[in-house]
């Protein structure tokens, strides 16, 4: 790999020459500059980031770390964390599954990073944390001077969902949850199981899950067994309301009818469901802005709050919306 050694020879200066050049420092003339930085492209130099991270202490490269790249929701969330990293000359990379990516914050290979990976544990992020690295987290609660969360109000959202399936006049409410290690599920659940028995006081059934399609076929299933009507459902993530869709329509059981279903994440296929899915609505990519604006000031040393991203129901058709018209 070429160095400004090799770069100083072509160009006929010192090596400190060249480095004022390629940092862009006035002790050199702008036509000094240009030439070296002509040359420095003609023998494809790259700058060596871990060296000009101990000169300079910063990289402007964030990190973000993901649990996986699946479906819609992480694009529009990245999306949001890279547009705000652009207006402040800072650069993205995003990382999922292992432990190499996540030695670039303790390396100091990225001057902080925003957290969405359940993989990651608290006795981790505090170590981080307590190095001085400025961390934000997306999928926890955590108390750092150097870390900041930026939730979804999973508490609000499911009241909202309760509510609707409330006044859908169901006999009786089923909460289809996501996976036990999920900080997502299990606030939602919590919130939903207090919200029916405040506002109805009626049967509450809570179906074990993963967030995933097939994990709403089996779902599905069991409901079915029960055999109960005028049935509720509250799916805790879009995904598995597919699933139930799905098995439902299989076994003869009309959703906005036989059963009554409301979502949460606003997929965009649960507008291609018949009826269309009735969801817990909220901008992704809002919620990444907002996590990228709060790593920022936590970088800057200005004074930043938690932020929670606020929720809506959409209503479609899954709760017989139509039928109610």
């Amino acid at each position: 790999m070429v160095g400004i050694r090799e770069i100083a020879k072509n160009a006929g200066v010192s090596i400190s020459t060249v480095s004022y050049a390629l940092n862009g420092s006035s002790k050199v003339t702008e036509e000094t500059r240009d030439r070296i930085l002509a040359i420095a492209k003609e023998l494809h130099y790259t700058p060596n980031i871990a060296g000009r991270t101990l000169k300079k202490q910063k990289t402007n490269i964030i990190g973000m770390y993901v649990t996986d790249f699946g479906g819609e929701f992480y694009s529009h969330m990245i999306d949001g964390v890279a547009s705000v990293l652009k207006q402040h000359h800072y650069e993205l990379i995003v990382g999922t599954g292992g432990g190499r990516s996540r030695s670039f914050i303790s390396q100091r290979f990225v001057d902080g990073a925003i957290i969405l990976d359940a993989n990651f544990t608290d006795d981790l992020i505090h170590n981080y944390a307590d190095d001085g690295s400025k961390l934000v987290v997306m999928d926890r609660e955590m108390k750092n001077k150097n870390v900041r969360h930026v939730l979804l109000d999973n508490a609000e959202g499911a009241r909202q969902a309760i509510a609707a399936l409330n006044d859908a006049k169901v006999d009786h409410f089923v909460l289809v949850t996501g996976p036990t290690d999920s900080f997502d599920s299990r606030i939602r659940l919590q919130a939903a199981i207090k919200q029916v028995e405040q506002m109805t006081g009626k049967t509450i059934l809570v179906i074990p899950s993963d967030f995933t399609i097939a994990g709403g076929h089996r779902a599905a299933r069991s409901i079915i067994e029960m055999s109960l009507h005028n049935i509720g459902i509250f799916a805790l993530n879009d995904e598995m309301a597919i699933g139930l869709y799905e098995e439902f329509t299989a076994n003869q059981v009309i959703v906005g009818q036989d059963v009554k279903i409301i979502g949460f994440d606003n997929d965009m296929l649960g507008q291609y469901l018949r009826p269309q899915l009735t969801t817990v609505d909220y901008s992704k990519h809002h919620w990444g802005e907002v996590a990228a604006e709060t790593l920022i000031d936590l970088l800057e040393g200005t004074k930043v709050d938690n932020q929670f991203i606020h929720t809506q129901v959409i209503h479609r058709g899954s709760l017989g919306e139509n039928e109610q018209q």
